[in-house]
């Protein structure tokens, strides 16, 4: 019971770093990771008060690690923690951190929806221009990637189609800059 309440304080205070510093696929990994290992103890709690047989714990965790696995290699993490932190940036009006363009840029093609999303919003010009910077810069990889046999796949296909959908077919492009730019749409100097 003890390790039970110490793993769920270690989940609310993985809770409390993602809303005052954002959302990572780390911190998801982490949240998945102590989710896990609570199943796990709490596996063994039944066992001891059911009299169930060792093999029958060993059965049970192999089973919801390999029900984790298999969800792990489906679901797109980079792209929860783009859309958790486009919605809760404090530039739109939410309560989380300031949106790091930066972060988002490193998550690749996962960001380009939500970063479509934000740029359709009502924001600062200069925030705009930042974002449609990030999210031309995504958009241009992903599409290079798909015309490629070796790097396409199922999930840019879709992702792309997605993008072109809510785009159109001439995306707004960033305003020219005489110094490049930022990993963060920022004009360089």
């Amino acid at each position: 019971g003890q390790d039970l309440l110490l793993v769920a304080s270690s989940i609310l205070r993985t809770l409390d770093y993602i809303d005052v510093y954002s959302l990572t696929r780390l911190r998801i990994a982490a949240l998945v990771w102590m989710v896990l290992v609570a199943i796990g103890l709490a596996l063994i709690c039944w066992r001891l008060v059911r009299g169930r047989s060792s093999g029958w714990l060993i059965n049970a965790n192999a089973l919801a690690a390999a029900v984790t696995l298999s969800l792990a290699s489906v679901v797109d993490l980079g792209a929860i923690a783009a859309a958790w932190n486009v919605r809760h940036a404090r530039e739109v009006g939410g309560r989380g951190a300031p949106l790091d363009l930066c972060y988002l840029r490193g998550l690749g093609p996962s960001a380009l929806l939500p970063l479509i999303e934000l740029e359709k919003r009502s924001l600062d010009t200069a925030f705009r221009d930042r974002v449609r910077d990030v999210r031309s810069d995504l958009l241009e990889a992903l599409r290079i990637n798909q015309d490629h046999w070796s790097s396409w796949s199922w999930r840019g296909a879709r992702r792309l189609e997605a993008a072109r959908a809510e785009l159109g077919p001439r995306p707004p492009a960033p305003a020219p800059t005489l110094y490049g730019r930022d990993c963060d749409g920022s004009p360089g100097k």
